[in-house]
């Protein structure tokens, strides 16, 4: 027996969750493991960062995914959600095969591959979304989505690094492949209810979208959304590079890190963005975090003895006030979405957004060596007021 989302509302929000602890574990897997594991593998800073770009590849093709997905509604959102995330363990399963035989080059192929199955994951989900949400309650759907992710990847980070320690990098990457295969169990117990669009109406999907994107407001949500990305991607990819090198950290203490943040910061940040975007509106919400971030980011510009509750008191307070901000963002972006083509759209902007994240995920290390770590916050500092700057002429009104 199925799970009538019609019937159970409050549902949605463990569907949303338990579809977002696969993309979890693939991004701590991509901006946590990959680091030490290569960093083990004594490959070059530069590199590791660019590999981690490669890794971030598909999610800037996102627009791919959401494509094929709303041609091919016919076969609804749920199958594309199931398909990826098997995909996505299989991802894994093979890096654990070919760990004994190391191959920087093969290693980065199945870590892209791994992540284009979850990138169809990820477009299913958000398509799925919008297709049962309100303008009401999708700032909180959106935080159970980011509290999915994070839940997954800040407690399943520490756990596989000590089992990378302890038993070898390889049977993390099994961990982690059993574990996402097994989630998917999790979209099958649920019903999908047919969307009203007539299975043989054949979508002409480009038409549609260059009326969307003609519209002002989507453009702008869309350049907003760009830019606003940018401060984390680099700030992110530069954390486990900065206290492996710098502070000199152990990894099972840079992996426990994970869980403060989730504590203080991720889980409390996100229901917090999510009910304060659906009572008081999107860009208020977002001025708010977005202004908060700017005055933290210049923090460690001016902290000279990197004591340790400082660096966690930082790290907590960034994603706390990132996290507000993605249940802000998604319900923005969702709220403009024409739900006839739900999954090509967000993902066109999903995917402008994630080609700045991967650019800037890759360079972040050859910054880091060429300005070194008191210089390098500055650019986190400076990515922060574009953002600022591309929300004013956005139209509260049009987006609630």
């Amino acid at each position: 027996m199925q799970i009538d989302l019609n019937k159970h509302e409050r549902f949605r929000y463990v569907l949303f969750t338990g579809l977002y602890l696969a993309e979890g574990l693939y991004q701590t897997m991509l901006l946590l493991v990959t680091p030490l594991y290569l960093v083990e593998r004594n490959v070059p800073i530069p590199i590791i960062t660019l590999v981690m770009g490669i890794g971030e590849l598909p999610w800037s093709l996102k627009f791919v995914w959401g494509g094929l997905i709303d041609f091919y509604h016919k076969y609804g959102r749920k199958k594309f959600t199931v398909y990826g995330t098997i995909i996505g363990a299989l991802g894994f399963l093979v890096l654990a095969l070919i760990d004994q035989y190391f191959s920087l080059v093969f290693f980065t192929l199945f870590l892209f591959i791994g992540h284009t199955g979850i990138g169809f994951l990820d477009a299913g989900a958000d398509a799925w979304a919008i297709d049962v949400t309100t303008q009401d309650d999708r700032g909180k759907i959106n935080a159970s989505m980011n509290i999915g992710s994070s839940v997954s990847g800040s407690i399943g980070g520490p756990a596989l690094v000590i089992i990378g320690v302890t038993f070898g990098y390889n049977i993390a990457f099994i961990f982690t492949g059993v574990v996402i295969l097994s989630l998917a169990i999790i979209p099958l117990i649920v019903k999908y209810e047919k969307r009203e669009i007539d299975k043989t109406d054949r979508i002409r999907i480009w038409p549609i979208i260059k009326k969307e994107f003609s519209q002002k407001q989507t453009r702008l949500v869309t350049i907003y959304f760009f830019l606003t990305v940018l401060n984390y991607a680099f700030i992110s990819t530069l954390l486990v590079i900065f206290a492996k090198t710098v502070l000199l950290w152990e990894d099972t203490f840079i992996a426990l890190t994970g869980i403060i943040s989730l504590v203080t910061g991720v889980i409390p940040g996100s229901i917090i963005g999510g009910i304060m975007a659906d009572k008081l509106g999107r860009k208020i919400t977002l001025y708010i975090f977005l202004f908060l971030t700017f005055i933290f980011s210049i923090i460690p510009m001016f902290i000279l003895n990197f004591e340790v509750h400082i660096v966690l008191f930082w790290v907590a307070s960034i994603s706390l006030f990132w996290s507000a901000m993605t249940s802000a963002n998604w319900a923005m972006v969702m709220d403009i979405i024409n739900p006839k083509i739900g999954a090509a759209q967000h993902e066109i902007m999903c995917s402008i957004a994630n080609f700045g994240d991967m650019i800037f995920s890759a360079s972040a290390g050859t910054f880091f060596i060429l300005l070194g770590y008191p210089n390098v916050f500055l650019i986190g500092v400076i990515l922060v007021i574009p953002a600022l700057i591309s929300l004013i002429p956005i139209k509260s009104e049009k987006i609630k």
